[in-house]
């Protein structure tokens, strides 16, 4: 069976005509573009339909310009799992991988959180300032920078833990967790 042509929203051509850009394309990188957008702002699924069927019926402004040679069409609508596929189409034409995408995407909204802290911390508010310090510990946590926690056991008083002391802490640990697997076994570990 022979490969058939297709337009670029997916609907076959005929082999005499050439390939031509739909309104149905371009208004869905448009709604693309948009969720984009309104995401990297925090805004739900619903609320960016919701908008994006204002926008269609005139009564919300975009905000990515809308292609003036695409019209709507009549009672455009859209729902908030279209508006999910349409995220999830916009993030993977950027050129990057989804667990990468998602981390751009969450680093410009730290970004843009640390931004608009920048006035208090000038100011010396320490509620901005704590807010300030929590949003770069959490970007470097979600880059993978930040410092691994430094774990160390004490023995009494402060002091150095004794081998043996160690040893006998991680038998303990053994045991409770061999009868938390299996209670029927607990005669044949003790």
């Amino acid at each position: 069976m022979r490969k058939q042509s297709r337009n670029s929203d997916g609907t076959i051509r005929r082999a005499d005509h050439s390939k031509r850009l739909t309104n149905r394309s371009i208004i869905a990188r448009w709604v693309e573009a948009e969720t984009l957008h309104l995401k990297r702002l925090g805004m739900g699924y619903q609320a960016i339909a919701e908008h994006i069927m204002g926008v269609a019926q005139g009564r919300q402004r975009p905000m990515v310009p809308v292609p003036q040679d695409a019209p709507f069409p009549e009672g455009y609508r859209i729902s908030m799992q279209a508006v999910h596929r349409a995220f999830r189409r916009a993030i993977v034409r950027l050129p990057n991988a989804e667990a990468v995408e998602l981390r751009k995407l969450d680093n410009e909204r730290c970004e843009d959180m640390y931004l608009a802290l920048q006035s208090g911390i000038r100011k010396g508010d320490p509620r901005c300032v704590e807010v300030g310090v929590k949003v770069l510990a959490h970007k470097a946590e979600i880059n993978g920078y930040k410092a691994p926690a430094k774990v160390e056991m004490t023995g009494k008083q402060g002091g150095p833990l004794a081998i043996e002391t160690f040893r006998k802490l991680c038998e303990e640990a053994e045991g409770e967790e061999v009868e938390d697997k299996d209670p029927s076994d607990r005669t044949k570990t003790k």
